[in-house]
């Protein structure tokens, strides 16, 4: 199994198992489903669903070859192993306003965001560069939803490009929907395989 397949697999089997998890996440602060958790708390849910799918194991929080960072994930089937790191990709807040830091978590090259993870990943001493995966929601029958699963794919492959000269392709988006809370109510995960320049 190729590190595209396995990309292509985590971003399909994590979006099927959704809205299982949606049906009874329920959070102490904000209105019930998944979409309210934070990015920790989501990756718990999901890699935990994960691991009863047998052949194939998702280990969280792996240390960096060199020891100075921790990766979101750690994908593994038939020998290869796939470093991703992971974002929570929500551009709405509980009660359903804009994010204005939302932006930022995606598309900042200067900071902790998805753009400059891939950086950090392509120059780790993991065997294989990698891939991203994002955890995208949005609103059911939004008219101007701030940014469609295919666009922002799009975007993150050309500024990995742009800013860090990195060759980032989008490998699945793996759609969901049905949710139960009133502003994250659908999405999808996406995922990116990355390159070597």
């Amino acid at each position: 199994m190729t590190s595209d397949h396995l990309l292509d697999r985590l971003a399909r089997d994590l979006a099927a198992v959704v809205p299982r998890i949606d049906a009874t996440a329920e959070h102490e602060r904000w209105q019930p489903g998944l979409g309210a958790f934070e990015e920790e708390r989501q990756l718990e849910l999901l890699v935990g669903a994960l691991r009863d799918a047998g052949d194939w194991t998702v280990e969280r929080e792996v240390t960096y070859p060199n020891g100075d960072r921790r990766c979101d994930l750690v994908v593994e089937a038939n020998g290869r192993r796939v470093p991703v790191e992971a974002k929570l990709l929500r551009f709405r807040r509980d009660n359903g306003d804009r994010e204005p830091n939302a932006f930022g978590t995606v598309f900042d090259p200067c900071s902790n965001s998805l753009v400059a993870d891939a950086t950090k990943l392509v120059e780790s001493d993991f065997e294989s560069p990698g891939g991203l995966l994002g955890l995208y929601y949005d609103r059911a029958g939004e008219d101007t939803p701030p940014m469609s699963p295919a666009t922002l794919a799009e975007k993150v492959c050309l500024d990995v490009e742009y800013w860090f000269d990195v060759d980032a392709r989008t490998r699945a988006i793996g759609r969901f929907s049905g949710l139960r809370h009133p502003v994250h109510q659908q999405g999808a995960v996406i995922t990116w395989g990355l390159e070597r320049g």
